[in-house]
């Protein structure tokens, strides 16, 4: 039975859609799923779009867990791919990019199995804002997750259904649904830039009572006033 939060949900994907053109109805999507909240949240709205969706779980066990894949494939076709342990990814400088472009690859792989030309990515609006500051703080640029990224020359495009929903909502949706959600395993992620970032953004909504930080933020990256900028 549909929620009231789901409800808002679904609207905020397909106001994203509208937006920037992400997907059309009976499209095949190819939808990376991790095991986390996000990804989970994000499989099942899209199941209830019309969309034909392929879940691709990518991860380093010899087999899935049981409950992920019952999950994935009560909403969509189901793929498990092992991906190859990273050489040396303890000493390399940015495991996380290592690991974030193997994935990459390998969900490009199957796209191309499938014939399928659209990659679905859980990103959400408060991804989006970490990334910007991750990259005006540690690359010297101003740039951040798009909605949708071509890739070769538009042949493949990642796009990113849940690029307004804030991240409470969907921790909030996930705990309505009892989502399967893994426990997380990588040794690295409570050691990252990003929940640095995460927690920085946290303590400032703590000090401005009244502002929503993330949204304010992530209002600027569509509202960039160019005459107020060097060229």
């Amino acid at each position: 039975m549909e929620t009231k939060l789901e409800r808002i949900l679904l609207n905020l994907v397909r106001d994203a859609n509208r937006r920037w053109d992400m997907f059309s109805p009976g499209e095949t999507l190819i939808v990376g799923v991790s095991g986390g909240k996000d990804s989970l949240s994000c499989l099942r709205l899209l199941s209830l779009l019309g969309l034909k969706l392929i879940a691709v779980h990518i991860g380093f066990s010899a087999e899935s867990r049981p409950e992920i894949e019952k999950y994935c494939s009560y909403y969509a076709d189901y793929k498990y791919i092992r991906a190859p342990q990273i050489n040396g990814h303890k000493k390399a400088g940015n495991p996380c990019y290592a690991c974030s472009r193997q994935r990459k690859r390998l969900l490009l792989e199957q796209a191309e199995a499938c014939n399928c030309r659209r990659i679905v990515m859980a990103h959400h609006k408060d991804d989006a804002v970490e990334t910007l500051l991750l990259n005006m703080i540690y690359s010297r640029e101003i740039s951040t997750m798009t909605p949708v990224q071509a890739l070769f020359s538009g042949d493949y495009h990642i796009i990113r259904p849940m690029y307004l929903i804030p991240e409470p909502m969907i921790v909030t949706y996930a705990r309505e649904q009892r989502l399967p959600v893994t426990p997380r395993s990588c040794e690295f992620e409570d050691q990252t830039k990003r929940i640095f970032i995460k927690n920085l953004l946290k303590e400032i909504g703590n000090g401005s009572p009244g502002i929503d930080v993330v949204d304010n933020i992530f209002s600027s990256i569509l509202n960039i006033k160019g005459d107020f900028l060097p060229s």
